[in-house]
């Protein structure tokens, strides 16, 4: 049962299949109908009779005859042959021979877009045809109106042409002939071949007008505005060597030779009526020629500027001297108190060196001035290069002179810190006069002596000639930690002996009462008498804290409060 079923679903699949099949194959099949038929009903044969109303001769008649025959082909044969095609993929396609009836269709598809390709050549090709006789029945007129105007402009200016008249004549006679082959081309029906011959005719006529309005204009450039312009050119630069301006540089004799060989390079090619060339090489030769009149220009400037300068560099170098003699000056002075590095040393020798080379350059070109050896755009360029050394050297002379004043600022600066050292300690000592300890530990004074060595040994470093100033700020820098040392312990030895002294006094009230604590105290007051402070206030304190708890606390408020 389960076959018999499977076997009905697919048959019933089968005919399904091939109806959708069949379907799909008739809506093409139509579809080829109707594009058979839409080219079968074209007026092509319209199209082709236009050409009946031109002179059926030559390339004309070929291409009718050929047109109408390829059409007919078409219509009588190819056509109806479909017709059969199409019906073969009809049966085929009823019989259920799918992929017969497609590649009939196939075929038949592709023979009607080649059709469709030729239809749209002999189209194309008749629309040119036609116009092209068209266009040429009205630009033959208008060509031989421009040969006419063209022929009178060349004959009202042929002795402005020079030499290039020839040439244009014989140009116009070309163009003539070619009216004639125009003309003979459209007797014989090859129209396609005479629209080629007048447009060229009509290019070539609208070039000659052009070249004979050129030529003239040229021909003045080349035979008198550019000899002129060199010609001044060249006398302009005499001028300025009678003037005393030395111009070997330029080498304008070269130049204008050049320019000269150029020139009636450029002719020849006017002759021979090569005129976008010859404007090329114009507009290149007055480039160069603005350029040479540049070079000239610069060097009335650069004299200007060289004049000019010179008094301000001559101002330039008698300031620095000055400033040279001054740092000169303090750099002697400096040496006899200090001991200059050897690289500050080396700094200063450069800077003379390099102010006698600059002096030494400037009279080289105070030389070359006067003896003429050089153009005054190269003095010019020798001079602003100097003036950014002069610049240079001026900024590095500031620098070093800089750095020795701060040499001696340094001993200033250290000769305030040693006052100040030495007034720190004197306080020190009136706050411990003021105390009225009954004397003093040992390690204390250790540190006040100390302090007072390391002060006097920098004040002996100051007498020094010439100084150290790197060793001596060391000293000054052991002096101040030792002074700092000694004030800070002065400060709290005072603050501990008053305390411990107030301790004793305040434990006093305990001495009747607990003999511990007098004990106690009795041995703080021995080490108090003895200078050892720290020791009797520890003593004080654990006598009375044993009895009063954080009392001593109290104590040192009371203290700090008096200090």
């Amino acid at each position: 049962m389960t076959y018999i079923i499977a076997a009905v679903i697919l048959l019933i699949a089968l005919v399904v299949f091939g109806s959708f099949s069949r379907k799909r194959i008739y809506k093409q099949i139509d579809r080829l109908e109707s594009w058979k038929m839409e080219i079968m009903n074209r007026p092509l044969t319209e199209e082709i009779s236009k050409v009946k109303g031109l002179t059926m001769v030559g390339e004309t008649e070929e291409k009718f005859e050929s047109w109408r025959n390829d059409w007919d082909e078409m219509v009588t044969v190819e056509l109806p042959n479909m017709d059969e095609a199409l019906f073969d993929a009809e049966e085929s396609a009823d019989k259920y021979k799918f992929n017969k009836s497609k590649g009939i269709l196939r075929r038949i598809e592709s023979q009607l877009q080649g059709m469709e390709t030729r239809i749209k050549a002999i189209s194309t090709e008749i629309d040119e045809l036609v116009t092209s006789e068209e266009l040429n029945r009205e630009d033959i007129i208008e060509a031989k109106e421009q040969f006419s105007e063209g022929k009178k402009y060349f004959l009202t200016h042929s002795r402005s042409l020079g030499k290039t008249a020839s040439l244009f004549e014989a140009e116009f006679s070309e163009v003539n002939t070619m009216f004639a082959q125009f003309d003979e081309m459209t007797s014989q029906g090859n129209h396609l071949e005479a629209r080629k011959i007048l447009v060229n005719s009509i290019e070539r006529l609208k070039d000659l007008r052009e070249k004979m309005e050129s030529v003239p204009e040229l021909l003045v450039l080349l035979l008198s505005d550019l000899p002129s312009s060199l010609t001044d050119l060249k006398d302009g630069f005499s001028d300025m060597e009678e003037q005393g301006y030395i111009l070997n540089h330029i080498g304008i004799d070269k130049e204008i030779s050049s320019m000269n060989e150029r020139i009636a390079a450029l002719l020849e090619k006017v002759y021979e009526l090569e005129i976008d060339e010859t404007q090329k090489g114009i507009d290149q030769l007055n480039t160069e020629i603005d350029q040479l009149y540049d070079l000239l220009e610069n060097e009335v400037i650069s004299k200007q500027f060289v004049f000019k300068e010179k008094e301000v560099i001559l101002q330039s170098l008698a300031d620095l001297q000055l400033d040279m003699e001054k740092i000169r000056a303090e750099a002697d002075m400096v040496s006899l108190s200090y001991q200059l590095d050897q690289s500050d040393v080396e700094v200063h020798k450069r800077l003379e060196k390099m102010f006698n080379k600059l002096q030494t350059r400037f009279a080289l070109i105070e030389h070359s001035i006067e003896e003429k050896k050089d153009s005054y755009s190269v003095i010019r360029e020798m001079m602003e290069e100097m003036a950014v050394q002069l610049e240079d050297l001026k900024k590095s002379n500031q620098e070093y002179q800089e750095k020795l004043v701060n040499l001696r600022k340094d001993e200033l600066e250290t000769k305030e810190k040693l006052k100040e050292l030495r007034r720190r300690l004197l306080e020190a000592r009136r706050m411990m006069q003021k105390s009225n300890l009954p004397g003093l530990p040992d390690h204390y004074l250790m540190t006040i002596e100390k302090a007072e060595n390391y002060i006097i040994e920098v004040s002996k470093r100051l007498d020094d000639k010439p100084l150290e100033i790197a060793e001596i700020t060391e000293v000054l820098e052991n002096a101040l930690e030792a002074v700092e040392e000694g004030y800070k312990e002065t400060a709290e030895i005072i603050e501990t002996a008053m305390l411990a002294e107030k301790v004793i006094q305040y434990g006093n009230r305990y001495r009747s009462s607990y003999s511990s604590v007098s004990v106690r105290l009795i041995e703080a007051e021995i080490a108090f008498r003895n200078f050892q402070y720290e020791e009797a206030l520890n003593l004080a304190a654990n006598a009375i804290e044993s009895v009063q708890p954080g009392i001593l606390k109290e104590l040192e408020v009371n203290v700090k409060q008096k200090i």
